[in-house]
């Protein structure tokens, strides 16, 4: 390290700056000693924090110098629980520190929420001891430790942050005046910068005496009483009166569980001589706790007393059950059906930070009933049905969908669109187990049988091992979609809903012989699952129904019954167990599938175009940014244009089949887009002003295809298929050949975008096991290629000034890399644009960027703004429903 050279203006950093070999990616907060970055390491490819000091820190040279010489120290902690610093470092005048990026929530956003769960909180707590041990035996103390200085990673694990800094940056003060001789009347203290750190404080550091590790070991005390209660120990309204409530307030530890009521009363002695003086003693305690088997709260004494009368009386109680037994036995001949289980109905929102992922199944119910998890944007989250708050399960962080349970309910499943790929892993957590490579699916069940049974890209039924392998193909079929297989408990009957493909939305339940191949038709409907109670469920027009069903002669014996109104999504978002447990969403009609259009600005900026609102899946505007080529499935599954200026909606197809895509020829005069007629999907042309007929640009029998980009000329179309593999093929315009490969692995590589002046040509391709950004010449595409992303990115489109590459980051993250194309081609770092709820079909792009590059049309769930925000954030729970379904729906 090195002494600065200090500048007399404030440094102002920006997103994209670089200092020296970082570049400064995102905000990320700011504190004291300056505003905290999210920063890319170009010399060793890897993201880290930068921490940019204030003006008045970097003008003291005399601190720098002590900070230098405390930060060598600090550097020499290595242990997982503690966050790493890595260095103090000096550019172009700018001091700032290099710090481990830590990912994750911090305990103070945590204990907001409320207490956390006991066990949880003791395993938390022994993970920050294990970090003070560690600190503690080099001789550095925390002085700083507090929930807002400790984070948890999405995995669970305990990071420690600014271990020692608090001293470090105050220097020799932190012996003698913890806080600065002003620090007490100063405007900050009032404002609440100093408070968090206050009321922290142990009792000696408050009176500014010199302190040991015994003062973390108080801080430690004061952190798990707050993650065990939810509420602050020593908070008060002001400076003063904090400091006030440290040194004399005793604490009240009435609420704390029994177990660690006599660990927290020796870490938290105001008279540190009568504290516990090392944190290797509070870890063997924790330790203990935890090591008893369902160790819960301790009862209050009023509960013990109240168990030791039970227990006198036990013996008079017994005789008189005796009694009683003999007198029944004598007078009842035959025991009368159990009471049945009380109806109990609830329901659960999510955290706010988290939003349920779109157009894929999202929730799953434990066979047992006790548990349930929910795909959303920061991963599965499970919560057991007896307890108030939930987590997400470590190791599913990413874009997952299509959630499923192990018959014994301790692994979960789900379907990763970023890997494509299906995987299972404990609901403990830990590391995705990959099942099978998997294309688009729309529903899984994990039999009893340990096989697993799902729909694939809605054409073919599938079938693995849980334990992994490659997949099985037990039924297909070219005219036909085929969803939600279950197998029946002969283990020879398939459950499933079909369609033909002209009309998707005529869907049948139906029941096919996996050795025969016989299939019968049963009634309308779909997402069909069949309970042991000897019932069908299934949604129709958006209602829940049951049928009695005989699962041997595989024939209806009764009634169809509503059982819940307004099930939202396609698939059928609802999950039922055998136990008695029933949860679904709900819609007000079709409204939850209902989107608007948004213009989007650089800085995420949003505004609303006044399209009206529809289930829009993909938006691309025409190249004079006048029209909007819509996508809409909420009628007949239609192209319609959308005029901005005469702020008119006009449908373009009118095939009986479903079309989708859309993109418009380079002269804006045309749209092209896929339809689906007598079982193929090709790529038909039509004039955008709705004049003449369609013209089929491909007539390829069994086809599905999807068209890409045109070449500058439109001479030229990139397309691709809809089955896995997918890849890029490129078709003359006008010529009578079939398309030509261009593109073609056993990887997927799709939504290939031509550049503007037509030399290159950008796509995704999920080759290196994540699905990344690539450039390659066009159209001689074996003569280079550039991968531009390492973090992941889908769905690129080229500024049309060809010095940008955009791409979509799931979930919500747009991205930008900066380009240069001359004689050969160099790409830049990628940063983030902007963040929404940005909801993204599964494979295509759904975004548009205007001409100049500085605004994006984005699709937007609809929900805030017609009054639904709640019902998408939110889950629906009925216990021990399958009471009231015997009493309507009987079996016969």
């Amino acid at each position: 390290m090195q002494h600065a050279n200090f500048r007399s203006e404030e440094f102002m950093p920006e997103i994209g700056q670089n200092l020296s070999h970082y570049t400064l990616v995102r905000k990320i907060g700011k504190g004291g000693m300056g505003e905290v970055f999210q920063a890319r390491d170009q010399r060793l490819g890897r993201d880290v924090a930068i921490k940019v000091l204030t003006k008045e820190f970097a003008r003291d040279a005399d601190r720098i110098a002590r900070f230098q010489r405390e930060a060598i120290l600090l550097a020499s902690l290595n242990h997982p629980h503690i966050a790493a610093i890595y260095g103090l470092e000096e550019h172009a005048g700018t001091n700032f520190l290099v710090l481990e990026l830590v990912e994750g929530e911090t305990l103070a956003d945590r204990i907001k929420a409320g207490p956390i769960p006991f066990e949880e909180s003791l395993r938390l707590a022994l993970q920050i001891a294990e970090a003070l041990e560690a600190a503690h035996e080099k001789g550095v103390i925390h002085r700083d430790l507090k929930p807002a200085n400790i984070k948890v990673t999405p995995k669970g694990m305990v990071k420690v942050l600014d271990f020692g800094l608090a001293k470090a940056f105050a220097g020799d003060k932190t012996e003698t005046d913890p806080l600065g001789s002003a620090a007490l009347n100063s405007p900050a203290t009032q404002s609440g910068v100093i408070l968090g750190t206050a009321a922290y404080m142990s009792p000696e550091q408050a009176r500014g005496e010199r302190v040991d590790q015994r003062a973390d070991i108080w801080t430690f005390g004061v952190v798990l009483y707050e993650m065990l209660t939810g509420g602050q120990l020593f908070g008060a309204a002001t400076f003063p009166e904090t400091i006030a409530a440290v040194l004399t307030k005793e604490p009240d530890l009435k609420r704390i569980p029994a177990a660690v009521r006599p660990l927290l009363r020796r870490c938290l002695q105001k008279d540190s001589n009568r504290r516990l003086r090392d944190i290797n003693d509070v870890k063997l305690e924790l330790e203990e706790v935890l090591a008893i088997p369902n160790e819960m709260p301790a009862p209050s004494v009023a509960a013990v007393e109240h168990r030791t009368k039970l227990r006198m009386m036990l013996p008079w109680l017994a005789a008189a059950l005796i009694a009683g037994g003999i007198i029944a036995g004598l007078a009842v001949w035959r025991l009368k059906p159990p009471e049945p289980h009380p109806i109990a109905r609830f329901s659960c929102s999510l955290p706010a930070d988290q939003t349920f992922v779109p157009d894929v199944q999202v929730i799953a119910i434990s066979p047992d009933g006790s548990r349930f998890v929910c795909a959303t944007n920061q991963g599965l989250y499970l919560r057991m049905m007896d307890q108030l708050r939930g987590r997400i399960i470590p190791g599913t962080e990413g874009q997952v969908g299509n959630p499923f349970f192990s018959p014994d309910g301790q692994w979960v499943g789900f379907w990763s669109e970023r890997d494509r790929q299906l995987k299972k892993i404990p609901v403990s957590g830990g590391s995705p187990v990959t099942i099978c490579a998997a294309a688009q699916i729309n529903n899984v069940q994990w039999s009893a049988h340990n096989v697993i049974l799902y729909d694939e890209e809605a054409r073919r039924i599938m079938r693995v091992s849980a334990n992994g392998g490659t997949p099985e193909k037990i039924l297909e079929s070219k005219n036909e979609h085929l969803f939600a297989p279950q197998l029946l408990p002969d283990g020879t009957n398939l459950l499933l809903a079909l369609s033909s493909v002209t009309r998707y939305r005529d869907l049948k339940v139906a029941v096919q012989s996996l050795e025969s191949g016989t299939r019968k038709e049963l009634f309308a409907g779909w997402g069909a699952r069949y309970l042991h109670t000897g019932h069908l469920v299934y949604v129709q027009g958006g209602t829940l129904f049951a049928v009695p069903f005989d699962a041997d002669r595989l024939e209806v014996t009764g009634d169809h019954v509503p059982i819940v109104q307004g099930i939202a999504g396609a698939p059928p978002r609802y999950a039922v167990s055998d136990s008695g447990a029933l949860i679904y969403m709900q819609s007000e009609g079709e409204s939850s599938e209902k989107r608007l259009l948004f213009w989007v600005d650089r800085n995420g900026k949003e505004e609303a175009l006044d399209a009206p609102p529809r289930a829009y899946v993909y938006a691309h505007l025409s190249p004079d940014a006048t029209r909007v080529a819509l996508d809409i499935r909420d009628q007949e599954n239609d192209i319609w244009i959308w005029d901005l200026a005469g702020r008119t909606l006009a449908r373009l197809t009118f095939d009986p089949g479903m079309n989708w895509g859309g993109i418009w020829t380079p002269d804006g005069k045309s749209v092209a887009y896929s339809t689906e007629r007598s079982g193929a999907a090709n790529i038909w042309l039509r004039p955008a002003d709705g004049s003449g007929s369609p013209e089929p640009l491909t007539n390829m029998p069994e086809a599905g295809l999807f068209a890409e980009s045109f070449s500058p000329d439109g001479k030229q179309l990139l397309i691709t298929g809809q089955i896995p593999p997918f890849n890029i093929s490129l078709l003359s315009i006008g010529a009578s050949a079939a398309p030509k490969p261009l593109l073609e692995s056993k990887f997927d590589q799709f939504n290939a975008q031509i550049s503007p002046d037509g030399r290159w040509m950008a796509y995704q391709s999920n080759e290196t096991g994540r699905t990344e950004i690539y450039v390659r010449p066009f159209p001689n595409v074996n003569t280079g290629r550039w991968q531009i992303t390492t973090e992941g990115g889908t769905r690129p489109s080229w500024n049309k000034n060809g010095r940008e590459i955009f791409y979509y980051l799931p979930p919500g993250t747009m991205m930008l890399v900066p380009v240069e194309m001359g004689t050969s081609f160099k790409a830049g770092v990628p940063r983030v644009l902007f963040k929404g709820e940005y909801p993204a079909p599964v494979n295509r792009t759904q975004y548009s960027v205007t001409p100049d590059g500085k605004r994006f049309l984005m699709i937007k769930d609809a929900g805030a703004k017609f009054g639904i925000a709640a019902l998408q954030q939110q889950v629906n729970i009925v216990l021990n429903w399958t009471e009231e379904l015997k009493q309507r729906v009987p079996v016969k």
